[in-house]
């Protein structure tokens, strides 16, 4: 079973996930989340052994549309390459590997790993077939069910808690174009999980995140505790 978290900056997904691990924790849940790796760090080194090991499984199959995504923010001035724009990637295919493998009966991510192709959608160049092939073509055969948690966030709410938590000191018209940007960010998104709600064994759960995070965090255990009695 794999769990994706889905959402733009601010929209909650770090503090629900957080909230949801210290659950799957109190009930010994079977699980990793993406971090979980990093209790075994204890120095410098350990943590470079990891990223040279997470880095021999790299697959193209699983990793090429990241890595698609990365080439086209650059070359729209979207963002900037960085190491961790590789080696995520490559830690969810190790993780893929070991669901593949039952190593572990969930895996939960709280970096999007759903919004692969937004800007797509953004641009105006989406193609539903791709979303559809990717998932079952190359996920589900490896996770056998995928639950996307949306974190759908009002935009005003979502770019003030960017703001506070980035420390940013944004004009009210600063404000006011993020906010523009983040809404034809969140309908581009919307698409994308359109096309997925639509695809078998792949659940959406639509969270609002201006809730408690421990309500929503509740949501999600009791779903995947159905999903694993079922």
């Amino acid at each position: 079973m794999l769990v994706l978290f889905t959402g733009g900056r601010g929209s909650g997904k770090s503090t629900i996930a957080k909230a949801l691990y210290s659950k799957l924790n109190a009930i010994d849940f079977d699980y990793e989340h993406q971090w979980t790796w990093r209790m075994a760090v204890q120095t410098r080194f350990d943590k470079i052994r990891y990223y040279i090991y997470f880095l021999t499984f790299f697959n193209f199959k699983i990793c090429g549309v990241f890595l698609s995504r990365l080439y086209r923010d650059i070359m729209n001035k979207r963002s900037k390459g960085s190491l961790s724009r590789i080696l995520l990637p490559c830690m969810f295919s190790y993780h893929l590997d070991k669901l593949n493998r039952n190593k572990v009966g969930c895996v939960v991510y709280e970096s999007d790993f759903v919004g692969w192709s937004v800007d797509k959608a953004l641009d105006g160049v989406f193609h539903s077939g791709a979303v559809i092939n990717y998932f079952t073509r190359t996920i589900l055969p490896r996770a056998n069910h995928m639950t996307v948690v949306m974190c759908d966030t009002p935009v005003q709410l979502a770019v003030e808690r960017w703001n506070e938590r980035e420390q940013k000191k944004l004009t009210e018209e600063e404000k006011a174009k993020w906010v523009a940007m983040r809404q034809d960010w969140k309908d581009a998104r919307r698409k994308v999980i359109d096309v997925l709600c639509d695809i078998p064994n792949i659940h959406v759960l639509w969270l609002d995140s201006s809730d408690d995070p421990e309500k929503n965090a509740k949501i999600i255990l009791d779903h995947l505790i159905g999903q694993k009695l079922s």
